[in-house]
């Protein structure tokens, strides 16, 4: 916890923070990025917010946030044989109570996650946020998303397992709706991701589209975020991803983070999965 630690855990003493100003409307942009964000790092934060807020700035907010507890911060490493070369990445941030119960105070018809439930969800959703949440900064940042969406319901299809999220993407060729899902490692990715494109490949042949709650009736193409090329290969192999009639694409992190969400993209061809370019998303384009 921060030194001078003092939570706000009712309304009044959240929205007393304000009324006193010890928070300001620049805090509560900031605020309001990180709960549509969900959970995200504090480099994704300053990239979001890099228009309006410097990035030295948006750390010192968020260590005022934590003193009031209006954010949350996890303690993150990536682990080596060598603990000296222990990597220590940008550290993700949540939504605190105080920051919950005044996000809901104002923006009330909107979701934010109760920070509650991350006691149940833990550390795999904190990954599985971040690293989506890369790609969304990545769209923005190439001005290539219209609109982002977590975890849409299928129109009229309630009870069909939602997609993790969703975006308008801009293309040469017009809009597109890309509709994404992360694989974790921890899980069974390969039956867990099997499920779902089972279930969609049966919404997909009643409406010959993927429509999706407060979303724009666009052709779908389904976008798998997967850490490595070898866990898109796994899945590949054992799903044959070629079969679905829609589009399905891999995208890989660790080409993303070498060569850019440009170059990062796989298509499914017979057997293996071949790289595309995608020259739309550079943001030169």
């Amino acid at each position: 916890m921060p030194k001078n630690y003092r939570p706000h855990v009712t309304i009044e003493s959240v929205l007393s923070l304000y009324m006193k100003r010890k928070i300001d409307d620049t805090d509560l942009i900031l605020l309001k990025v990180l709960g549509d964000a969900v959970c995200c790092n504090e480099d994704q934060l300053r990239r979001y917010l890099s228009s309006k807020i410097s990035r030295s700035s948006v750390s010192k907010r968020l260590d005022k946030f934590r003193r009031y507890g209006l954010v949350e911060r996890w303690k993150v490493r990536i682990k080596s044989e060598d603990e000296d070369e222990a990597r220590k990445p940008p550290a993700p941030f949540v939504l605190g109570i105080a920051g919950y119960k005044l996000l809901k105070h104002y923006y009330n018809d909107e979701f934010f996650m109760d920070p509650n439930r991350w006691d149940h969800l833990g550390i795999s959703a904190v990954q599985r946020y971040v690293a989506m949440n890369e790609i969304r900064c990545r769209l923005i940042e190439a001005k290539a998303a219209k609109a982002w969406k977590w975890n849409p319901s299928l129109t009229f299809y309630k009870n069909i397992r939602n997609p993790m999220g969703a975006a308008e993407i801009r293309t040469p060729r017009g809009n597109i709706n890309f509709i994404m899902e992360r694989l974790q490692m921890s899980q069974d990715f390969v039956g867990f991701m099997k499920s779902k494109l089972h279930q969609w490949t049966k919404v997909f042949e009643k409406q010959q589209n993927l429509l999706l709650d407060d979303m724009h009736e666009l052709l779908p193409t389904v976008i798998i975020s997967a850490s490595t090329l070898s866990m898109g290969e796994t899945l590949h192999t054992n799903v044959m991803l070629d079969t679905f009639p829609f589009n399905v694409w891999v995208t890989v992190e660790e080409d993303m983070e070498s060569d850019g969400l440009e170059n990062s993209f796989y298509r499914p061809e017979g057997k293996e999965l071949k790289r595309i370019k995608l020259d739309f998303l550079s943001g030169s384009s």
